[in-house]
């Protein structure tokens, strides 16, 4: 990507025109640094050149944090803070299916038949204008979210997400509608994307990210005083242990026990581990890799 005078010139060699307001006028011998963006319509510039004159370095903090990632509350903490789903794909999902249905209405382009009408690329261009929006709104929440966390703390715990599993389609004979709209909320909070932010930025600062496995422990499902597991329903908000009698949100439930296991306290004991590998199937062979066992000669 190359910035000469006010065009920006791409990897392709095709010219990209800026605005005036976008390019530095004063001569500067230094050397220059910008951030070229391509979005769903165009090109862009994130911000005007600047000299380059130092190294920035992120700061940190001394805390240690468990937090739990989900679709209610988007970032629940060990120490029962939280912070809301701001819902950015549901505040503007009426008026995208509005702009979609008036897309849906124009030609369309077809593959060597006919060409997409004016009326079909202008009604697409407001599509992708307020999907745009969406997601740039999603990433700027995100990014200052892990940076808040960033700056309070050099130790973030979280449960390890698999959302491409979480996110499959429902399978056959089940609520398909359900599943969708519960899709739809995993991948408006951003889960993947959130966490990377928060993973690197940690990591920058110097900081430590510990992953949880979830098969393993089981941070939801499990008491972070007594570490007694019952399994929860997606409708249970409630942790009440029978065990113990600890009562505490879910989600906040969740990031404690996080935190214990990034501690050491509790819930990594290897005989919580222990007893989640000893439920894992054995894998054996088949009839005739049995039939061939047994006729071995016993070793002396």
């Amino acid at each position: 990507m190359i910035l000469l005078g006010n065009r920006l010139i791409p990897n392709n060699g095709k010219e990209v025109p800026i605005t005036k307001g976008q390019v530095t006028e004063e001569p500067c011998d230094e050397k220059l640094s910008c951030t070229v963006l391509k979005g769903r319509c165009d090109w862009r510039q994130s911000h005007r050149p600047y000299p380059v004159k130092c190294e920035v370095k992120r700061q940190t903090g001394t805390g240690a944090v468990g937090i739990d990632i989900g679709t209610l509350t988007a970032v629940a903490f060990d120490n029962g803070d939280k912070i809301d789903n701001p819902r950015f794909l549901g505040q503007a999902q009426a008026d995208i299916r509005k702009v979609s249905k008036a897309l849906r209405r124009k030609r369309r382009p077809e593959k060597r038949k006919t060409k997409a009408s004016r009326r079909w690329n202008k009604a697409r261009k407001k599509v992708s204008k307020l999907q745009n929006k969406v997601s740039n709104r999603r990433q700027d929440w995100t990014h200052k979210v892990a940076a808040q966390i960033t700056r309070a703390n050099s130790l973030v715990a979280t449960e390890t997400l698999n959302v491409k599993n979480m996110t499959a389609k429902a399978k056959k004979g089940k609520r398909k509608r359900q599943k969708s709209g519960l899709n739809r909320s995993i991948l408006d909070v951003g889960f993947g994307m959130l966490r990377s932010a928060i993973k690197y930025k940690i990591e920058e600062a110097g900081g430590f990210f510990i992953e949880v496995p979830a098969q393993k422990i089981k941070p939801s499902q499990t008491c972070p005083k007594c570490l007694a597991q019952k399994k929860k329903e997606l409708s249970e908000r409630i942790h009440q242990c029978e065990k113990c009698g600890y009562t505490a949100d879910r989600d906040v439930a969740s990031a404690q026990v996080c935190l214990n296991y990034a501690k050491g306290l509790g819930t990594s004991l290897s005989d919580v581990e222990q007893k989640a590998l000893a439920k894992a199937p054995h894998k054996c062979g088949g009839f005739s890799q049995l039939s061939a066992m047994k006729r071995q000669k016993p070793r002396t």
